[in-house]
This record gives structure tokens, C-alpha cells and sequence, in this order.
């Protein structure tokens, strides 16, 4: 038997009681897990200097000024920033000691987003990546035939690329205000779309082989259920590897309350599910509150429920084109809120985003057969591309008012009718700024 939903779904919590007694429960976490974050900060704080371990996630350098800016992960999962005027090599991904002092304003809630650290002195660590092997390999599949036309630290940048998609490593700027440029920036950030495409890969690999042992040894066993937790634990465990990315974390504890939901009969397309999985979340992980990418990804979920709830087309492949478009077009404002990189090129976005479902699992197989480096040319042409970049900013008090209409069209869908208006409107403007 192959079920997917029950026929008699219910609401997730659909007693208030349910409600006050869940809400309560993540109150508690959140307080522990807020209290756990205080005391390491206490910790560090009372210190005049301090000795931090952590990993280099970024380096680059400020030409103007002559220094090299490194954001950091400490062993306790803070984010940390510090700068150095010695002549560094490339640290990306290493681990190293610096011994200095946090900076005078680095107080609990600015911890929690990240610290400058000034360093008096920085140590390189007898400790590697656990995935340095697999970084390795990815390395060994890419030239740094154009690498003369970067800095240092964007050389080889079809690697970087590739190693930001499977691993969520920090791409190089020149990479990132491409993405930013064409508003395809959710493509590299891995996310619930590339659990998607992974689950439905997995599903699609390993049906066959259940579907034979099952008709032969266990007949009474569910194919959607057992295969469904078997890509549960496969995300778990690339959850660990890409280190608790945030817009990916949101996706795996969607995924396991989906998985939860759906052996249970409840409702899955639910805006309650989506309210509970962010509490859980927040009240489990409290610094994930101010990442950006966890908000921006938790909004293009959003909009995805208020486009199923809405809109009905027979023709699927319409059906998923317009999905791409208007979420396009709903999150074309709210993300320009904090990136204002905009090129007309950006009307493309919808469309190479359906195409990063065939291109993300067949580069994947490239690499693991050893021959990832196919697209590299294309790669350097798309990072050196003059994109005729404009500044848009999405003032606050419109990024206010599409916040809350978009709250009431989860009631009214004449609310909803008007932010994809709203939102088409803002896309328009963006045409105007690009041309003129």
C-alpha cells in the first residue's frame, strides 16, 4: 500500500490548549538554550584577552586600506570577525588560534549575530576539515586557467562554486554579486530547495530495489513511509556536514515535522506547521534569529503555501512555471530589502531556476565520476560578465505593508491577489531603474 495522506486530515494542534501547551514547551527551551549562549558569552567576556579556536569561513582583503578581513566560526558555534595586516595566505576552511580581546561593543545580542574580535595574535591549528578530502576532490576537478583575472581568494572559482552547492562553504565576492545581480542568490544557498531535488533523487534511486525486496520479504511494509526516513536520516547527517547551515536546518525540521505530520494524518500544507516548525527552531537555535538567510528562506515557504492555497491549474508544467514566477516576484521585494544588486538580466531568474533542477543532481553525479570541471568556461564567462548592476533598496515602510498584507492573505485571497500585484508593480520598477 502506497499512501501518501490521509483522507481524513486534521489541523496540527487544533485545540487551544494543544497550542498554549506547545508554546510553553518551546518557552522552555528557549530559555535553556538562551541561558546555555549567556553563559559561554559571560565566559568570554570576563576575560581581558581570550584564546579562540575556530574555522576561517571568509577571507579577503581590503585593497583600499590594506588588510585582510577573516569571518569566523569559534568552536562554540559564535561567529566571530576579526582583521590582520600580515600577509596571509589563503585560510579559508582552516582552523586557527587567536589570542586577543573582544570588541567594546560586543554585547550579548551582538554575540548572538557576531563579535569583533581584535587580534594580537593569530595561530595556525594542527587541525583540518573533516571534509577536507572531499574539498580535495572537488579541487582536483577544476584549473585555475582564468585565474589571473581575480584576486587570490577567488582563484579557481568553479571549485569554490561547487563546494558553496554540496558543502555551504562561503563563495568568493565575485560569485556572490553574479548570484545577487541575476536573483538567483536562494540557488546557492542550500535550502529546502536542494532538499527537494535531493529527496526526490534519493527516491527516485532507491524505489526500484525497495519495490523488489519488497514484493518478495515484506509485502505489508509502506514504500513512501520507509523510504521517507531513509532520506530523513540522509539529510540529518548532511545537516552535520554542512555545519547546521540555517535556510537548511528550517528545511530539515520542516521535513522531519512533514514526515511526522504525514504518518499522523495530519495536515501537511499548513500555515500552523510552518508557525510551529519556526518556534521549535528558534527556540532550539536562538542565533538563528538574526540570519538572514533562515528569514528569507522561511518567506519563500511561506509564499509557496499562499500560492498552493490560491492558485489551481490543470497543466502541471504552467502550473510549476508560474509557482517560479510569482515566488520570484514575491520575494523580489522582500529580499531587496537587504541586497540591492539588480540587473535586467534578473528576468531570467524563474527560468534558471527550473533549470537548477537537471543542472544541481547531474553536476553532482559529474563529480563523484570525477568529471565536474564540464562547465567551468561557462562558469568564469558568468563571474566576469559585465551585468550593468543598479541599486535597489526596498524602502521599510513598503516592506511593512507587503509584510502584513501578505499575513492577511493567508484569510483573504483578495489580499493575496493584491501582493502579487504589489509585487509585479516593485518588479516593473526594478525594469525602469535597469533601462534608465
Amino acid at each position: 500500500m502506497k499512501t501518501i495522506q490521509s483522507h481524513f486530515e486534521v489541523e496540527l494542534f487544533d485545540k487551544k490548549s494543544d497550542w498554549v501547551i506547545f508554546i510553553a514547551i518551546c518557552w522552555l527551551i528557549f530559555c535553556i538554550s538562551l541561558f546555555m549562549e549567556y553563559s559561554n558569552y559571560k565566559e568570554i567576556k570576563e576575560n581581558k584577552t581570550i584564546s579562540l579556536n575556530a574555522k576561517v569561513l571568509l577571507q579577503y582583503k581590503k585593497i583600499d586600506k590594506n588588510y585582510y578581513v577573516l569571518k569566523l566560526k569559534g568552536e562554540n558555534g559564535g561567529t566571530f570577525y576579526t582583521t590582520s595586516k600580515d600577509d596571509l595566505k589563503d585560510l579559508r576552511g582552516r582552523y586557527i588560534n587567536i589570542y586577543g580581546t573582544l570588541g567594546k561593543d560586543c554585547g550579548f545580542k551582538e554575540y548572538l549575530k557576531s563579535c569583533f574580535v581584535v587580534s594580537y595574535a593569530i595561530s595556525l591549528l594542527n587541525k583540518k576539515d573533516f571534509r577536507g578530502g572531499i574539498i580535495d576532490y572537488i579541487d582536483s576537478q577544476h584549473s585555475n586557467e582564468f585565474s589571473d583575472k581575480f584576486d587570490e581568494f577567488s582563484s579557481n572559482l568553479a571549485s569554490k562554486m561547487y563546494q558553496g552547492l554540496f558543502l555551504a562553504t562561503p563563495m568568493p565576492q565575485s560569485l556572490r554579486d553574479s548570484a545577487n545581480a541575476l536573483n538567483i542568490a536562494h540557488i546557492f544557498a542550500i535550502s529546502g530547495f536542494h532538499l527537494g531535488i535531493l529527496a526526490f533523487v534519493i527516491y527516485f534511486i532507491l524505489s526500484p530495489f525497495y519495490k523488489y525486496f519488497q514484493r518478495r520479504y515484506f509485502t505489508y511494509r509502506n514504500e513512501f513511509y520507509d523510504l521517507q526516513f531513509i532520506i530523513l536520516s540522509f539529510s540529518f547527517v548532511y545537516l552535520n556536514v554542512i555545519s547546521f547551515s540555517p535556510s537548511f536546518l528550517r528545511s530539515f525540521v520542516m521535513f522531519a515535522f512533514s514526515f511526522f505530520v504525514l504518518y499522523r494524518g495530519l495536515k501537511l500544507l499548513s500555515f500552523k506547521l510552518l508557525f510551529a516548525c519556526i518556534l521549535l527552531i528558534l527556540s532550539l537555535f536562538p542565533r538563528v534569529f538574526f540570519s538572514i538567510g533562515f528569514w528569507l528562506s522561511v518567506s519563500g515557504i511561506f509564499y509557496i503555501y499562499l500560492f498552493l492555497k490560491y492558485i489551481h491549474i490543470k497543466n502541471k508544467l504552467a502550473y510549476i512555471l508560474l509557482l517560479n514566477i510569482i515566488i520570484f516576484l514575491n520575494m523580489f521585494l522582500i529580499s531587496h530589502y537587504t541586497f540591492y544588486s539588480f540587473s535586467l538580466w534578473a528576468v531570467l531568474s524563474p527560468l534558471i531556476t527550473l533549470a537548477f533542477v537537471i543542472f544541481y543532481p547531474l553536476v553532482l553525479v559529474l563529480h563523484i565520476i570525477g568529471f565536474g570541471g564540464i562547465f567551468d568556461s561557462f562558469i568564469f564567462f558568468v563571474a566576469n560578465y559585465d551585468f550593468a548592476i543598479v541599486e535597489i533598496k526596498t524602502p521599510f515602510w513598503l516592506l511593512v505593508i507587503f509584510i502584513c498584507i501578505s499575513f492577511m492573505a493567508i484569510f483573504n485571497k483578495f489580499a493575496y491577489y493584491f501582493i502579487v500585484f504589489l509585487s509585479f508593480l516593485y518588479f516593473l520598477y526594478g525594469i525602469s531603474r535597469g533601462i534608465l
